[in-house]
């Protein structure tokens, strides 16, 4: 996997510590260069492409780390656009990301949402479920063998204090645990 795929890929995975340089050269790498004028300078920056497809980024200081990236929006474009596939395979409970390197022609992949590391590989659509489902199996078979309890993926939500406070007194209120209440949000705004 070439140092450009990387750095895609690791976009994609939503990081804490990505910088305006890492989203730059990104940026670049996809045709967008930076909006040098206008109400795109300063600490707010605007990058456009041919098309005139802009997107806005804050340019944090004086660290470089982004605080917000804006990863789904930037993330629909870029898959929309063709340059990325943005997909996911799902086995027993298990959800295992799809990559793709154009350098070495296979795809790849790791199971989400877990501690231990599972990875995955195929020169085909076919192969690589095939393999992400022995990745599972194997894992599975190992913490049988082990004694170790399996872990299922784990959903973590990035909110805002203020919103985090008035969810758990809203959820304390109704008697209900924190996690009880936001599955019970989420069960009902999805099967509406």
């Amino acid at each position: 996997m070439s140092k450009r795929d990387k750095l895609v890929e690791r976009l994609l995975s939503n990081p804490k510590d990505f910088t305006f340089e890492e989203m730059s050269s990104v940026l670049n790498r996809f045709g967008y260069s930076q909006v040098k004028s206008g109400k795109a300078s300063g600490s707010r920056v605007a990058f456009s492409n041919d098309e005139r497809d802009y997107i806005r980024v804050h340019k944090p200081h004086p660290r470089s780390i982004l605080k917000d990236i804006p990863s789904q929006k930037f993330n629909c474009r870029l898959e929309r656009k063709g340059f990325v596939m943005i997909n996911q395979l799902c086995y027993n409970g298990y959800i295992g990301t799809v990559f793709f390197s154009e350098e070495d022609s296979v795809f790849y992949g790791k199971v989400v949402g877990i501690s231990d590391s599972i990875s995955f590989e195929g020169d085909s659509a076919k192969s690589l479920t095939e393999d992400f489902h022995n990745a599972v199996d194997e894992y599975l078979e190992f913490c049988t063998n082990s004694g170790k309890q399996p872990e299922k993926s784990l959903f973590a939500v990035k909110i805002s204090p203020d919103v985090y406070n008035k969810a758990t007194l809203h959820a304390t209120r109704n008697g209900l645990p924190l996690n009880l209440f936001v599955e019970k949000i989420i069960e009902n705004n999805i099967s509406a």
